[in-house]
């Protein structure tokens, strides 16, 4: 089971919805023909995502937010052209009744809260039986930590080769948040009494820190959904993709 540090070590990371980031992930959801009905962005942050769960075919969405800021960058960015409701609450409390969601979509979330099993018992308890849990959270085979660490009150603005190797009894001294083997993330999962149905990787697209030449990228892009399902080389993606379902 991962270790838990408190709050005090969990940062925030900045928002992952940008264009080929948001296709690419939420294509896994719609590929699995998983977008319907209502669903929850859990950890919303600016809304990005939760605007293309509407685009894609969930009919309402709820996005959640425990930072007022983010939540005021989200309603700034959607406006009215969606049918998405802003909550403010913290994930281990979630203001919502029983069996409320057919999805609920967590996207790099889990690694910051302060009760990762408390979250995700609630994320059991509002999803409707049958629904699914698309869950994204950091791949500890990726060998860069995207963020960062804190070495005696420095930050790193950059993200960290090696530190996602290193046991972790002396990484999470320094890291801003946990990162996962992915058994450990599906476990966590199967304890919150959610069915996994699968566990898949998701690479990076390099939209944010485009280190590679332009051309390696474009071609990179293309065919990144064949390259995460190379032997091997798939367990290498920068996130672990956990897909679970509430059993009916």
């Amino acid at each position: 089971m991962p270790d838990r540090p408190g709050p005090a070590t969990l940062e925030r990371g900045s928002s992952t919805a940008v264009p080929t980031n948001v296709s690419y992930r939420l294509g896994k959801l719609q590929s699995r023909q998983l977008l319907s009905g209502t669903w929850l962005d859990c950890g919303c942050a600016d809304g990005g995502y939760a605007a293309a769960l509407t685009d894609g075919g969930a009919e309402r969405v709820v996005g959640l937010e425990i930072e007022i800021s983010r939540l005021r960058q989200a309603r700034s960015r959607v406006g009215t052209d969606h049918p998405i409701r802003f909550v403010n609450a913290a994930s281990e409390s979630l203001p919502f009744a029983d069996q409320t969601f057919d999805g609920i979509f967590v996207n790099e979330v889990l690694e910051h809260v302060a009760d990762e099993l408390c979250t995700l018992r609630e994320i059991r308890r509002v999803l409707r039986p049958g629904g699914y849990l698309v869950l994204f959270g950091p791949n500890r085979w990726f060998p860069f930590e995207g963020h960062g660490m804190t070495v005696r009150g420095m930050k790193t603005p950059f993200p960290v080769p090696i530190l996602p190797w290193i046991p972790k009894r002396w990484a999470l001294k320094v890291m801003s948040a946990r990162n996962y083997w992915p058994h450990e993330l599906a476990d966590l999962v199967r304890e919150a009494g959610l069915q996994v149905v699968e566990v898949t990787s998701a690479f990076p697209v390099f939209e944010v820190y485009p280190w590679l030449p332009r051309r390696v990228i474009h071609w990179y892009k293309q065919r990144v959904v064949t390259i995460e399902q190379l032997p091997i080389i798939h367990r290498f993606g920068v996130s672990t993709c956990v897909i679970a379902r509430r059993e009916p």
